[in-house]
């Protein structure tokens, strides 16, 4: 072997040890961003739906809207969803718009007072805004006797979730499927025997356009996964199952 061919060896042996590195370097960089964005907040705002538009009501009365808790099995309280894009599992977390913890049994009692606000009746929430945790019913009932309401309105959760699984089903389309169910009453102040209960459950699936490759983690989790989300809990999915309830208490309120 000449000099010549032992410098080419050499060098050859160096870029190809540099390329490795940087190689690993990526690797070890796109791991670590997927590991960051395995746990991702996602900003909700409620919606109201347009099945409630140009709804009118006779009798406006006032009523109180209490979150009573949430009964999910082991979910955090704020957790709204869960994904997985090829290998990396991911779950989202609701945030309000100034980017606050925002309990799912909270959102849903407060975005179904908003919705009986836009029906015309006059509303206003039990439960401590800043503090958003739940109520027991008797707490509720004592704040809204306090009150001097005339309704009082109690939501409990029983079920809450949206799910996704990248592109490994149907290639280019990108399956998200929501549910939400939960539990509410309708409680007449003036005869607290006088409950009607409610339960409401409702289960979509949406269909979103979806990449062909590996780095598809990174956006689902980071982009397009809260996209999904926020939509889903607070425009489509789940604004349609409150306005549901509200329409049935307001239905219920009018006939008395």
């Amino acid at each position: 072997m000449n000099k010549k061919s032992g410098w080419l060896l050499v060098i050859g042996s160096l870029m190809f040890k540099k390329i490795y590195i940087m190689k690993s370097v990526m690797l070890i960089t796109f791991v670590y961003l997927l590991l960051l964005l395995s746990a991702c907040a996602a900003n909700i705002k409620h919606v109201p739906s347009q099945s409630l538009n140009g709804k009118s009501i006779q009798k406006s009365v006032s009523i109180m809207v209490a979150d009573i808790g949430d009964e999910r099995i082991n979910e955090p309280s704020d957790r709204i969803g869960q994904g997985a894009s090829y290998w990396l599992p991911i779950s989202y977390y609701a945030r309000d718009s100034k980017d606050n913890k925002l309990p799912v049994s909270f959102y849903i009692a407060q975005s179904l007072s908003e919705d009986l606000s836009k029906l015309g009746y006059k509303t206003k929430m039990a439960n401590d805004i800043n503090m958003r945790t739940p109520l027991s019913l008797d707490e509720s009932i004592a704040i809204a006797k306090k009150e001097g309401v005339d309704y009082l309105v109690t939501t409990k959760v029983k079920d809450g979730k949206t799910n996704y699984w990248g592109f490994l089903i149907i290639p280019f389309i990108e399956p998200v499927w929501t549910r939400i169910g939960y539990d509410s009453q309708l409680i007449n102040m003036q005869s607290e025997k006088d409950v009607i209960p409610f339960q409401t459950y409702n289960k979509e699936v949406e269909w979103y356009f979806a990449k062909i490759t590996v780095f598809d983690a990174i956006y689902d989790a980071g982009l397009f996964g809260r996209h999904w989300h926020s939509k889903a809990w607070g425009e489509t999915v789940v604004s349609d199952a409150l306005a549901e309830t509200a329409q049935k208490i307001s239905e219920k309120i009018q006939s008395k």
